[in-house]
C-alpha cells in the first residue's frame, strides 16, 4: 500500500475502534496468553444436582478446546499487530507506533528526532498512525 492509498481509505468508526483497542491492548494480549490457560484449567462449576445426560462427560477435553479457541483468537490478533508494526521499515516510525499505541503516550508527549534534526511533526504522526491502523485492519480482515 502506498501513502496515497492510505490517504484515500477511511475506516468505519466501529472498525477504527476495534483496531485502536487491539493495538493498545498488544502488551495485555501477550500477557493474556498464559493467563487464558491458567484461568480455564482452574475453572470449576458447582454441581447443581441435575443430570447431564447418559454419556460420560469429558471436562478436560472441553477445557482444552476452550483454551485452544481463546488462544487462537488472541494469537491471531497479536500476529496482526506485529505484522502491521514491522511493515514499517523506518525504526523511528516503529518507535512512534510503540510509544503511541503500545505504551499509551499521547502524540504531544512523544519526541522522535527525524534525520533533519527536528522532532517528528504531529501531522506526520497522524499520517503514520492512520497507515498503521489501516494495515492492522487489513491484517484482521476488517477491510
Amino acid at each position: 500500500m502506498t501513502v496515497k492509498d492510505a490517504e484515500n481509505i477511511k475506516l468505519d468508526p466501529d472498525v477504527y475502534s476495534r483496531c485502536v483497542a487491539t493495538a493498545k491492548g498488544y502488551y495485555r494480549m501477550l500477557q493474556r496468553q498464559k493467563e487464558i490457560e491458567e484461568e480455564i484449567i482452574h475453572e470449576t462449576h458447582a454441581p447443581d444436582g441435575q443430570p447431564r445426560g447418559s454419556g460420560t462427560g469429558d471436562p478436560t477435553a472441553r477445557k482444552v478446546e476452550k483454551i485452544l479457541q481463546r488462544q487462537r483468537e488472541n494469537d491471531r490478533k497479536i500476529r496482526a499487530v506485529e505484522q502491521a508494526w514491522i511493515s514499517f521499515q523506518d525504526k523511528r516510525v516503529r518507535m512512534f507506533i510503540k510509544k503511541n499505541f503500545f505504551e499509551g503516550l499521547l502524540m504531544r508527549e512523544i519526541c522522535i528526532i527525524m534525520p533533519e534534526g527536528t522532532p517528528m511533526a504531529e501531522i506526520t504522526m497522524k499520517r503514520y498512525r492512520k497507515k498503521f491502523l489501516i494495515r492492522l485492519a487489513e491484517n484482521l480482515f476488517e477491510i
